[in-house]
């Protein structure tokens, strides 16, 4: 693993700043083939089950769940995330939480997801996967996202090097960078046996590109980009797509981890 470092901000500040900045997101996807509600799909597939996303964010999954009839919780660090989402539903069962020690009991859960939560801690990883292990059932399944290390996102370092050149600060760490085997390996530890591994991103490093995206979405609000998805003209969906054919390991910007826990369902 490698970390990512940021002379910008902390990693807690930046993400209150980035969920402040982004509002309440909206109460479903648009689009079911974007990063993460693709991902999602492959493990959520009975809404009896009882399924918990771990690092919720403005909570875009949970309330697209909970929409559909799932028993969902949402877990979430940033009480500036929390409020947004309960201010606009209480109904939702969203918590600040620390995911390290999470107030659930041992194998409650049947489903667990965390999209780009893992690598955002820098010293208790170890510790996080083993409580999620821990309250997911045996033969539950699990979703879970982490940033690689590889040519898009050292080419994302670079460009917020570049961003932050001028700013006379001490770097901070920002996430954390893994290749798929060690981290497959790191799982497995703990009982969460990896069946699939998926090439994934959210947004290309060509969306900073202005003439690369599609109109309506450079103009559109952060909530309704990313309930669509960052999404490229024609001209950047060309060049998108032909790194991702050709070279998905390398431009991808998450790996998607799916599987089980070792162990027969209850």
């Amino acid at each position: 693993m490698r970390k990512a470092m940021r002379r910008s901000e902390t990693n807690a500040t930046y993400w209150d700043r980035r969920w402040a900045e982004a509002g309440s997101d909206a109460a479903s996807f648009t689009d079911l083939s974007i990063y993460p509600i693709r991902f999602a799909e492959m493990v959520m597939h009975n809404p009896g089950e009882r399924a918990l996303e771990l690092g919720c964010g403005p909570g875009r999954v949970v309330k697209h769940y909970h929409g559909l009839g799932w028993q969902i919780t949402g877990i979430e660090r940033s009480q500036v995330a929390v409020t947004s989402i309960l201010d606009h539903d209480a109904a939702l069962d969203v918590r600040v939480g620390d995911a390290t020690d999470l107030e659930l009991g041992d194998g409650e859960i049947t489903v667990l997801m965390a999209f780009g939560l893992y690598h955002n801690l820098e010293h208790d990883l170890e510790e996080a996967l083993a409580e999620s292990a821990r309250v997911l059932a045996a033969g539950g399944r699990f979703c879970i996202s982490m940033r690689p290390d590889n040519i898009e996102m050292r080419l994302n370092e670079r460009y917020w090097r570049w961003r932050n050149r001028h700013r006379d600060a001490v770097p901070h760490f920002h996430k954390w960078l893994v290749d798929a085997p060690g981290f497959a390996a790191m799982l497995e530890r703990h009982g969460l046996h990896t069946q699939q591994l998926q090439y994934a991103r959210n947004m290309s490093n060509l969306y900073r590109v202005p003439f690369l995206r599609e109109r309506c979405g450079a103009d559109a609000q952060e909530q309704e980009r990313r309930a669509g998805g960052y999404r490229l003209n024609t001209a950047g969906r060309a060049i998108d797509g032909l790194l991702m054919r050709r070279w998905p390991a390398q431009f991808c910007n998450a790996l998607v981890f799916i599987g089980t826990k070792e162990g027969s369902p209850r």
